[in-house]
């Protein structure tokens, strides 16, 4: 059989890549190999430096990933999103979601490493999350900053908001939109958390974010940072006496099985961000990019809405399964404030200055 010559190998190249790299490992001619004709060093180089060129795919897949399960208000979001976007593109596109975090095992923080790296096309993230590549993040979840889910949508959709997504594009993310996660709501298994005295010296667990365990400390609680992929397990171990987070979350985790005592305040606001992987987006054609995004910020719409209609089936749901739910006074409330003023002297150089100043200044009434 007659060998392909060496200019067929490099129309190969410009052709399909792919088969050109088997090509240079498998095919011989004349009784030696490619490898042996090819200097390897520069044509890896070459290769590399081609595949690498910034081509759009014509068929492109996206794994889109989150760390709560299908039953969860992240996935209504997520859901919603593959659903416009493949209206919009039809097949040019094919998307894949991804829930538990399961291809991080459970892990957040690997999870949006991923997504930095390309190995992700897109997840949802908490903005709790992002303070690991951009402390500034924290000022959405400091303490009493937000009153009701309108103040908090209408920061969301405010240049400051849109200012917070742009930032993000440097640490390799292209974020798209806000949804909620929620307010954050304590649960335990020892007693009522009404007043202050009531937290002292239960077993916290708090997401990986100083300012939480700065807060929780400030209480005189013994807080603890765990991904929220091990809190099941601390929970029934009795490592932990308790947790915080949104009564969907509460539900969907099925943390009323552990957790007979709920906390209804609007302590700490938790908006979830729409992440798409920069080296993914730029693959992208700008028609596909455009979609994305369209589909993005309408799915972001569909669940912050559903997280708010939504609030009192959840809590209804909780107590029909044992949960006690308590709502402190407005005077225990002032002294739980009072007691979280530490912690807005902490991070006002962790955040800024002026970006705590324009975020305060923005939800006052």
């Amino acid at each position: 059989m007659r060998r392909p010559a060496m200019g067929q190998f490099v129309s190969l190249l410009f052709a399909d890549p792919i088969d050109a790299l088997k090509l240079l490992f498998r095919q011989k001619f004349k009784g030696k190999s490619v490898m042996n004709r090819i200097p390897v060093i520069p044509f890896i180089t070459i290769f590399v430096l081609f595949c690498g060129c910034g081509s759009y795919e014509s068929n492109p897949k996206i794994t889109f990933s989150h760390i709560l399960n299908d039953q969860s208000e992240w996935h209504v979001g997520a859901v919603k999103w593959k659903e416009l976007v493949e209206e919009s593109l039809g097949d040019q596109i094919a998307i894949r979601l991804v829930t538990n975090s399961s291809l991080s095992k459970n892990n957040q923080r690997t999870e949006l490493e991923m997504v930095q790296a390309g190995t992700l096309g897109g997840s949802w993230e908490s903005s709790i999350l992002l303070t690991i590549i951009d402390p500034r993040w924290t000022v959405w979840s400091m303490p009493w900053l937000f009153d009701s889910y309108e103040e908090a949508a209408k920061i969301c959709d405010s240049e400051l908001g849109e200012e917070m997504l742009a930032s993000l594009e440097q640490k390799g993310i292209i974020s798209l939109a806000y949804g909620f996660n929620g307010f954050r709501r304590l649960t335990n298994n020892k007693r009522p958390v009404v007043s202050l005295p009531d937290i002292r010296g239960l077993k916290i667990r708090v997401p990986a974010i100083q300012m939480y365990t700065s807060l929780y400390r400030a209480w005189s609680a013994d807080p603890s940072q765990m991904n929220f992929g091990d809190l099941i397990v601390a929970l029934r171990e009795g490592a932990m006496d308790g947790q915080e987070n949104p009564l969907h979350v509460i539900r969907s985790s099925g943390l009323y099985d552990l957790q007979p005592y709920l906390t209804l305040w609007e302590y700490s606001f938790d908006p979830i961000i729409f992440c798409m992987s920069k080296p993914v987006w730029e693959k992208l054609t700008s028609e596909q990019q455009n979609a994305i995004k369209k589909s993005a910020r309408a799915a972001a719409a569909f669940q912050r809405e559903t997280v708010i209609q939504n609030e009192a089936a959840h809590l209804e749901f909780l107590r029909a399964h044992g949960m006690n739910a308590v709502t402190p006074s407005r005077e225990n409330i002032e002294v739980f404030q009072s007691a979280s003023l530490s912690v807005y002297d902490e991070y006002k150089s962790i955040i800024g200055e002026d970006l705590l100043r324009r975020f305060r200044e923005a939800t006052m009434p």
